[in-house]
């Protein structure tokens, strides 16, 4: 997957496939080594035009002006579009080797005011919430350029902030000043206004045509309480779930944007905190990646978060940087223990939790010989997992007392498959 799409990446050294995580930097082969997007590296591509300053939104997408039908080799060249806030202006990828920026402070054509959320789709519409002229910035992207189409919402928004667009043609947009949901059509006919909220910032919108969801109609998830809480509701914004992020165990929680994967849970970036929390699509907590710091797998104020959902390719922006990762696994819980029933019938239990599917091989093994194959290639559901072992080898017989080593094996699903996989194991003494 070329990655100098990498908008806002510079040359670092990329891990290890052995260091296999919820997010992983993909392998160098596939990026030259560029997984982080820095001041420096900005100016190498665009000259001393610009710094990163106060970054908001992110969205990307595969632009379809850029497909060619008869090469499936390009369906991983992204398009990528970041807010500059306080710089009035996106900056986006031209080509999959360079930059270009657009737009300026002011309240014309051309012109944001204090600009944050940003959605794209693959036809080439962009849309960006223009907070400070109280608008929606409507631009299109022909496969070379940004161009302006107009704007709208200036008769109804207060301080509109993140938006969200969908494969049925609308525009889903929090307004934080008047506490709703609004939502438009492309053109900028309002919909409907779905309230209740207090201070709503990120959204992300699930589409049932996107990833045929079955619950089979739109599904928002927001950021409600000034980022305290998420917060997933139907089409006519009747609340499905919410959850406290100050329960996940953090106590300063400060949620910024949301993104979905291709499984449909949930990203949120964290700047209090210096983490992305990952929720599945009933809002369950998965886990929480990051800490403070500008080293890997740290993160410096995150704020925009983007995902194509297709492949799991991931934008996280930062206060002075960007960084790029692939979707992973992790198993953050690994456990036996033995049932005490009968001797005959007695089993292992091996408890495991996954951050996301993965494809795994788990062998029992005395003094390195491999004794029974559980598993050889199995897919295991994200969250909490469960297998038995009825202590018996693979010719059906009962195996002698003793010590015994527990081997899994596991890799990620999707962009990452093939790239990463990691082994654990653990000991556990047969009567």
């Amino acid at each position: 997957m070329k990655i100098t799409i990498a908008i806002l990446l510079s040359i670092v050294i990329g891990v290890t496939a052995g260091d296999l995580r919820t997010l992983v930097y993909p392998p160098f082969k596939h990026t030259w080594g560029i997984h982080k997007g820095t001041e420096s590296k900005l100016d190498m591509l665009l000259g001393d035009v610009t710094d990163f300053d106060n970054p908001q939104g992110i969205a990307v997408t595969r632009l379809l002006a850029w497909d060619d039908p008869d090469d499936n080799k390009d369906d991983d060249e992204l398009t990528a579009y970041g807010i500059n806030g306080n710089r009035d202006q996106i900056i986006y990828n031209t080509s999959m080797y360079s930059l270009g920026l657009y737009g300026k402070s002011g309240s014309g054509k051309g012109q944001f005011n204090s600009p944050r959320g940003i959605s794209a789709d693959p036809a080439g519409d962009v849309f960006i919430c223009d907070t400070g002229n109280k608008r929606i910035v409507h631009i299109f992207n022909d496969g070379d350029e940004l161009g302006w189409k107009g704007s709208f919402g200036q008769d109804l928004l207060v301080e509109p902030h993140d938006c969200s667009v969908t494969e049925a043609g609308t525009l889903y947009v929090t307004d934080r000043a008047r506490g709703t949901i609004e939502v438009f059509t492309y053109n900028g006919e309002h919909v409907r206004t779905l309230g209740g909220l207090v201070n709503p910032r990120g959204i992300a919108v699930d589409h049932p045509k996107i990833t045929k969801t079955r619950y089979g109609y739109e599904r928002i998830f927001v950021l409600d309480g000034d980022g305290a809480i998420l917060r997933s509701l139907d089409y006519s914004g009747k609340m499905l779930a919410s959850v406290n992020l100050r329960d996940i165990p953090e106590d300063n929680s400060a949620g910024k944007y949301i993104a979905l994967d291709f499984y449909d849970n949930v990203w949120v970036t964290d700047s209090a905190v210096c983490k992305i929390h990952k929720f599945d699509k009933d809002l369950k907590y998965i886990t929480s990646i990051g800490e403070c710091g500008d080293d890997d797998y740290q993160f410096d104020y995150p704020s925009g978060i983007a995902i194509w959902r297709r492949f799991g390719q991931t934008i996280v922006g930062e206060r002075h940087s960007a960084q790029y990762f692939w979707v992973g696994t992790d198993i953050t819980r690994f456990e036996t223990s033995i049932t005490k029933e009968e001797e005959s019938d007695s089993t292992v239990e091996i408890s495991l939790f996954i951050t996301d599917r993965a494809y795994a091989k788990i062998e029992v093994k005395k003094d390195d010989d491999v004794v029974r194959q559980i598993y050889e290639h199995k897919r295991l559901r994200q969250g909490s997992v469960s297998i038995r072992w009825d202590m018996k080898d693979d010719a059906g017989n009962r195996v002698p007392p003793g010590k015994y080593k527990i081997e899994i094996t596991y890799e990620p699903t999707y962009s990452s498959y093939g790239f990463f996989d990691e082994t654990i194991d653990t000991e556990i003494d047969i009567p």
